[in-house]
Parts: C-alpha cells; structure tokens; sequence
C-alpha cells in the first residue's frame, strides 16, 4: 500500500468516525425525548395507580423493534431494548432488586448479571438461601437467584426443599458454564504459591490439576470461591492464591494466574430465578416444575408417569428424596416440557392430582 493510499483510507476512517459522532448525538437526542414521554407516562400511572411495570407492553416494544432491524442480529436488538427499557423503569423511580446467593463474585452473581438488565436493577448479595426466599416473601426483594443442581454434585437440596416449603414461584432459570481459575495477585509467581482458598466443590472440581501442578500446597476451605478471592486481595501476600472465576478476580483487582484448571469441561451449574409472581412473558421452549407424593401403594408412581406418557409430555428431570412431613415416604420433583396452562398440560396434572396424595406446581418459565 502507498503512502497516499493509506493516507486516503485514514481520511475515510476520519469521516466515518465523525459520522458515527453525529448519530450518537442524534441517538442521546432521541432517548432524551424518549425518556421526557416515559416520565409523563410514569406520573398518570402514578395517578390512576397502575403498575409501573407492563410485561406485554415491553414485549410489543421489543417485538416491533426487532421487525425493523437489518444490520444487528435480533439478539443484539433485544438486549439493547430491554436496557433502554430497565433504565426507563429508574426515571420512573421503579428498580428492580435481585437477590442472589453472596458474596460479591459468586457464580450466582454472575448467572443473575446475565439474566437481568444492568440499568434498573440493583443486585444484592445475600448470605445464604433462607434469608432470600425469606426477603421475598417479606417484599424486600423482586426476584432471588439461586442455586438448583450442578452437573457434577447434583441438586442442591436446601434449595428445592425451599421451593417445596415456601409459596413461591420458579419464574426463570439460567445456565451458567462453571470455569474454575488459579488466582493470585498480579505478577505473583505460581512456583511461589503455598496456599490455596476455595470452596471444597471447587477444590474437588480441580483435583487432578492441584495434584499436578502444585502437589504440595496447603488447601483451605472457605464458603465460597469469591470469599477466597476476597482473602487474597485481603492478605497480599504472592504465597496465597484462590481457585475461583476470572470475573470475581476483576472485582477484587487480581489476576487469573492459570485459566480453566477444571477437571471437567462439561461443567454446567442450573440456577433458578424465583419470585412471588409467575413470569407473564414466556414463549418458546417452555418448561414446568411440579412435586408430589404418591400414594403409599404398589404401582402409585407408574401410574403417574403413564400419564405423563400417553399426554406425549416429555420429563426432562425426576428425582425422589425424603417427604420431611410424613416418615418414610417421598416426594418427587419433576420438569417437563410444555405450560401448565396449556389444555393437554392441565389435563395432565388434573388426572395426576387424583393419583397423589399431594401436588405442588412450582411453576412454567422459559427454559434454556
């Protein structure tokens, strides 16, 4: 390339710069304007007393906007919206506040920053998961983030046992891939490394790894990988370092030392996002989440899958565990594909209703 040729695509990198510059002005310009007519909207709400919020509405917004795309993909085009959408909530004093299970850096934190808009939502870490079906309940809080089973350990069962005792709704779920990282401080030597902080699951998520690379250290288990990458930054000291994600170690100012040190790349943690409402919005793939108690008699849980069975509905989870209620009895929890408002659905549980001497539908939410 010559030197007039480059200097040429320079000056149209320039121009093109400063048209861009011109539509940025022009977009502020517009969501200025656009902002002005949502607080109006918000002050005759305010008077006629209707909710702030508006799902459907939301959704024709989005819907419609997609229509009108040609260059951005209609994921990028969602994701924009339901921003601009969130942060119109705060001009209308309306946050939403999402608990999940803490401290700051956990992977619950994460799946929660992935599954709700930054602008008009506060995030608030909680100590453990009674205090967040519990801050629920009590209005405190909107929606709780919350662990239901990896694919490693299995379910959580304080949390399911929580659903099953509290009158409070699946609303959501998310997917989170589960990347375990050697953190220490920056520019620390690993050869240097004669401590480890982490959670004990993720000590044995990188067994084999420990093992060959840093045989000798001294593990210590603490309550959550993001509490150990806090010590670290506490300590300061080069000789600590903490398995946990890339993500808490941004918080606390350190560096992943040595990246995807996890045993299993198949790694995947679900979490459930729960609330007093059901979600108004699903469309798609939809799943729902129901338990129940058989009859104590031979056969009582075959005739509960044969159901489900000649229904053509699809389980794609059942696991049986202890009823606390009733001794030596059990009670089941079990997804399946389709809405419980869907007719073949309702039939369904209404036949399976006769069949148990206890149902709970835990809800129907988009699923992953």
């Amino acid at each position: 390339m010559t030197q007039d040729e480059k200097d040429i695509n320079e000056k149209d990198i320039e121009n093109l710069r400063k048209e861009i510059d011109d539509i940025d002005d022009q977009i502020v310009d517009l969501l200025n304007e656009r902002g002005n007519a949502v607080i109006k909207i918000g002050s005759i709400k305010k008077t006629l007393n209707i909710n702030v919020s508006q799902p459907h509405r939301e959704k024709e917004v989005i819907d419609r906007i997609k229509k009108k795309r040609t260059v951005f993909k209609n994921s990028s085009i969602e994701a924009i919206w339901k921003e601009v959408i969130s942060a119109s909530k705060v001009i209308q004093d309306r946050i939403a506040k999402i608990g999940y299970l803490g401290p700051i850096g956990t992977f619950t934190h994460q799946a929660a920053l992935k599954n709700f808009p930054k602008a008009g939502s506060e995030f608030i870490p909680i100590k453990d998961l009674i205090e967040i079906f519990d801050n629920i309940e009590k209005g405190k809080i909107e929606y709780g983030v919350v662990p239901i089973e990896n694919t490693l350990q299995g379910t959580v069962r304080e949390t399911l046992d929580l659903l099953i005792d509290r009158n409070l709704v699946i609303y959501g779920e998310i997917e989170l891939r589960i990347i375990q990282n050697l953190i220490s401080l920056k520019g620390a030597d690993i050869n240097s490394i004669q401590t480890i902080f982490s959670h004990p699951q993720a000590f044995s998520q990188t067994r084999s790894w420990i093992k060959a690379n840093l045989p000798n250290v001294n593990l210590i288990d603490v309550s959550s990988t993001a509490e150990a990458i806090r010590r670290v930054r506490k300590l300061n000291d080069p000789t600590y370092a903490a398995i946990g994600t890339e993500f808490a170690s941004n918080i606390y100012d350190l560096e992943v030392a040595n990246p995807m040190i996890e045993d299993e790349t198949t790694n995947f943690t679900r979490f459930l996002v729960i609330s007093k409402n059901e979600n108004s919005i699903i469309e798609g793939k939809i799943k729902t989440s129901i338990v129940f108690v058989t009859k104590h008699e031979p056969g009582a849980l075959y005739w509960v899958l044969k159901i489900f069975s000649e229904a053509n509905i699809n389980l794609s989870k059942i696991e049986s565990r202890p009823f606390k209620k009733v001794r030596w009895e059990y009670i089941f929890f079990v997804d399946f594909e389709g809405d419980k408002n869907d007719e073949k659905v309702k039939e369904a549980l209404r036949l399976i209703e006769t069949n148990v001497r206890w149902q709970k539908i835990l809800g129907s939410y988009p699923a992953n």
